[in-house]
Formats: structure tokens, C-alpha cells, sequence
């Protein structure tokens, strides 16, 4: 019980110090700006590579329905 009560109380404090303004400040600069950062410029050429891949799919799909319809027609 008190190591419950211990943990709990030093976590609550852990959490309030973090919620200041000034931490979260820090945090949001030194930590997560550079890791949302370092994060997109490792993802971007894939994402780049998907949203060519889709778009070419979708023409093909479409050169495609058009040649059906074509067909269809004569």
C-alpha cells in the first residue's frame, strides 16, 4: 500500500511538473519538433512513391473504363 500511494503521489507531481508551460515548451522544441521532423523527411519519398503508384492505378482504371465503354458502344 505505501509504495502504491508513493508511486501514485510521485507521478502525479512528475505530471504536474511536466504540464508547466516552460516544460512543455522544451518538450514540444527539443523533442518532438525534431522528431515529427527527422520522421517526415525519412517517410517522404515512400509517401511520394504511394500517392505516384495510386495515381497511376487510378489512370490506368480509367484508360481501361473507357476502353470498355468504347466496346461496348460499337
Amino acid at each position: 500500500m505505501i509504495v502504491k500511494e508513493l508511486t501514485t503521489k510521485l507521478l502525479e507531481n512528475v505530471l504536474d511538473e511536466i504540464k508547466t508551460p516552460e516544460n512543455m515548451n522544451k518538450i514540444q522544441n527539443e523533442l518532438l519538433n525534431p522528431l515529427i521532423t527527422y520522421t517526415y523527411k525519412k517517410i517522404y519519398p515512400y509517401l511520394f512513391l504511394t500517392i505516384i503508384i495510386f495515381l497511376l492505378t487510378f489512370i490506368l482504371a480509367l484508360l481501361i473504363l473507357i476502353i470498355l465503354i468504347k466496346k461496348i458502344l460499337r
